[in-house]
Order: structure tokens, then C-alpha cells, then sequence
């Protein structure tokens, strides 16, 4: 009776030994994401989704940089010229928005995951200090509070602009995907990023 038992235990074993394996992939994989990103993913397994996207933040921070950005202005009416010259340094903020769907689907062989993130983005560029202005004015061209105002608005667009070109945003997605890989490994997971959903970014 008692070999019986020992038998259909041993039997059994493989079958108890897999699901754990699946659960303690899904589990840790699932931490991984909370530990970096603050976000856990949608995990799938073949057509079934195990468990749906949550996230107590609305986006996160993973690389940022500080830029310089200058701007001239110059308008000449009747030989009577007027300039504006503006910089100002900017703090840039690369990230993602964690509203938007993170994928992790369990493969066939065990320990074997594929995640698809969205694509990074600048998330902000925040002034840092105060600006540098400098400004000439003609004799009968003058500056008016409008010429300031939409040099200060063109500074912003460019500082824009500078940031989106930056490369701050695949640095962000490197070392996010480096990361993730890093700890998944620790935990007997490996992780393969699905780059075709997260397109190289500037």
C-alpha cells in the first residue's frame, strides 16, 4: 500500500514540479516590473491573460539630462532693427507612460518569457534656473511685451525639439530593457524583449 502511494507521488511529481515552474515565472516576472518599473504587466499564457495591467503611478522617470538651449529673435522694419537673445537650461525627463500596455506572455519552454513595452518618451522638459535675456531695439522699431512673449514661447518649442533629439529617450529604453534582462535572470527567467513593438527613438 505504502509503494503504491510512493508510486503515484513520483508519478505525479513532473506535472506538480511544471506548475510550480509556470506560477514562479509568472510571479517573478511580475516582480520584476513592479521592483523597476512600478508597473505590473499583462501576463499571458498562449490566448489566456492570466493577469490584467495595474499600476499605482501614472508614469516613470528612467533617465534624465540637463541641456542648453539659446534662441535669437531679430526683426527689421524701415532699416530699424530689434533683437532678442535668449538661453536657458532645461531639465529633460525620459520615461514611460505607464497607461499605456505592457505585455508579458510565458512561453512553451520553461523559464522563457517574451515582454513587448510601448515606446519611451519624453516625459518633461522643466526650466532649471533663470533664463539668460538679452535684448536691442532701434529707434523707432521697438520691442513690445508681445516680441518677449513669443520668444520665450519659440525657446520652449526648441528646447522641445532639443530634448526629442537628445538620444535621452534610447537611452531610457536601454537600460530599461538592460535592467529587466538583469533581473530576470537573477530570478531563473529568461527574458526576451520584443523590439518591433518599441521602435528605435532619437
Amino acid at each position: 500500500m505504502a509503494v503504491g502511494i510512493g508510486v503515484r507521488s513520483c508519478l505525479n511529481l513532473p506535472t506538480k514540479l511544471a506548475s510550480r515552474t509556470v506560477a514562479g515565472v509568472r510571479e517573478g516576472i511580475a516582480e520584476v516590473f513592479v521592483d523597476l518599473l512600478h508597473v505590473r504587466p499583462e501576463v499571458r499564457e498562449g490566448t489566456q491573460v492570466v493577469w490584467g495591467q495595474t499600476s499605482a503611478l501614472l508614469e516613470i522617470v528612467v533617465a534624465e539630462k540637463k541641456i542648453e538651449v539659446g534662441y535669437d529673435w531679430e526683426h527689421v522694419w524701415l532699416g530699424s532693427r530689434k533683437v532678442i537673445h535668449l538661453t536657458q537650461s532645461y531639465l529633460v525627463k525620459a520615461g514611460f507612460d505607464l497607461q499605456k500596455s505592457f505585455v508579458v506572455e510565458i512561453g512553451q519552454v520553461p523559464g522563457e518569457v517574451t515582454a513587448r513595452l510601448p515606446p519611451a518618451q519624453i516625459l518633461a522638459v522643466s526650466p532649471v534656473g533663470v533664463v539668460s535675456y538679452r535684448d536691442e531695439e532701434g529707434w523707432w522699431n521697438k520691442l513690445t511685451e508681445k516680441d518677449r512673449e513669443g520668444a520665450m514661447q519659440k525657446l520652449s518649442d526648441e528646447a522641445r525639439r532639443v530634448a526629442s533629439s537628445s538620444g535621452l529617450v534610447r537611452e531610457a529604453e536601454e537600460r530599461t530593457g538592460s535592467r529587466l534582462t538583469e533581473l530576470a535572470r537573477a530570478k531563473d527567467i529568461r527574458l526576451k524583449l520584443d523590439s518591433a513593438s518599441s521602435p528605435n527613438a532619437k
